[in-house]
């Protein structure tokens, strides 16, 4: 006799990692549990579930003692004679998983059925406890938007949309030439920055025209006339420059890099609706907007990254802001990546170690792609 399943678990900040399972035995009936401090995360995990038609019930769990938590197990346990529970051990406390055990231990001393399962994204894996103990592979099963979603944002907008991938496809020579030779570009990408920044910026036509110091010669004059020749802007070898829009001022000023990712995430690296760049989202109760260069989600783990062109006069702060982003987005496995057209300064190098963060900046921004297919290996 096959009995029916409900999948028990427990609310937490690290929504992925109920989500994962859940996915992946095709989880029809789901029972959140939610302690006053996650009612917030059992919402967004709710939400998911049933985007994607899965009948979903969250239930209030006051985890104020053991004992109370003991009761309310029991409570829950008296609901479910005659079904197949399936308690997920991944999220709450350890007395909350201690206690939920026990508790629903009594549904085998009626008709019904106990197991239990941890997902332990770290070596993706999914360990069952129980009459028939095993340990099954993790499937890749969350793309972008769920991960997203999952932890309460949702995506306002970003760069897959057929007429972003046209026009970085139609600059994708000079976008690669800056990317993989960053390193002979040297200060230059920091003048060519500036200018196209006050370009982008300004209210009219004539703002799209500025100047160098003094005109750029050798290999920044060999990029300046292949964009020229490209339609990007006009230079006549002398000190002034006019970007063609403001749009080709905004890829100056910093776009090209965040393109240079995305050219390198679209050549087969990662499956389709796993990545996007420039990406704008909202939190889903705050409506608090946040941009993101660049996002991957493989393997159940994410990896945003952060891009910057110009000179590095605030880069500690942007590593702390990726930091804080990584925490929010994709949690205790996610992945964090700054990548800078300009050296870093070796201070800079050791806050982004102490903040977890990668970094890949002059000549070594030419290395991106082996860094993914290392951080896809993982």
């Amino acid at each position: 006799m096959t009995l029916p399943v409900v999948h028990i678990c427990i609310a937490t900040g690290q929504n992925a990692a109920n989500l994962i399972p859940l996915e992946q035995y095709d989880a029809r009936e789901v029972w959140i549990l939610q302690t006053p401090a996650m009612r917030h995360s059992a919402a967004n995990l709710a939400m998911v579930l049933k985007r994607e038609g899965r009948v979903v019930e969250r239930l209030d769990f006051d985890d104020s003692s053991p004992g109370v938590m003991a009761h309310r197990a029991t409570e829950i346990a008296e609901r479910l004679d005659g079904r197949h529970v399936i308690l997920h051990a991944t999220g709450g406390t350890k007395l909350m998983v201690l206690a939920l055990r026990d508790g629903l231990r009594y549904v085998e001393a009626g008709e019904g059925r106990l197991d239990i399962l941890y997902a332990e994204t770290q070596r993706q894996q999914i360990d069952w406890l129980g009459a028939e103990a095993r340990t099954d592979a993790m499937a890749d099963v969350l793309d972008l938007r769920q991960m997203l979603l999952v932890q309460g944002y949702r995506i306002e907008g970003d760069n897959r949309h057929a007429a972003a991938q046209q026009r970085a496809a139609s600059r994708a020579d000079i976008t690669r030439d800056m990317g993989d030779n960053a390193g002979r570009y040297g200060k230059f990408f920091s003048s060519l920055a500036t200018l196209a920044s006050r370009a982008a910026e300004g209210a009219s036509e004539r703002d799209r025209t500025q100047a160098f110091h003094y005109a750029p010669g050798g290999q920044s004059a060999v990029l300046m006339r292949k964009a020229h020749d490209k339609g990007l802007l006009q230079w006549d070898g002398e000190e002034t420059v006019t970007f063609a829009s403001q749009e080709t001022a905004q890829y100056f000023a910093g776009g090209w890099l965040e393109e240079f990712v995305l050219l390198k995430l679209t050549g087969g690296l990662v499956r389709p609706g796993r990545f996007s760049s420039n990406l704008r989202i909202l939190s889903v109760d705050k409506n608090v907007p946040n941009e993101i260069d660049a996002m991957v989600v493989h393997r159940n783990r994410a990896l945003l990254i952060e891009c910057k062109t110009g000179r590095q006069t605030k880069a500690q702060d942007a590593i702390y802001k990726l930091a804080q982003l990584r925490q929010q987005l994709a949690g205790s496995v996610g992945s964090a990546l700054y990548v800078s057209a300009q050296p870093v300064d070796d201070n800079v190098l050791q806050r982004a170690t102490e903040y977890k963060v990668d970094v890949l900046c002059g000549a070594d921004v030419g290395r991106l792609v082996p860094w993914l297919k290392d951080w896809l290996a993982r």
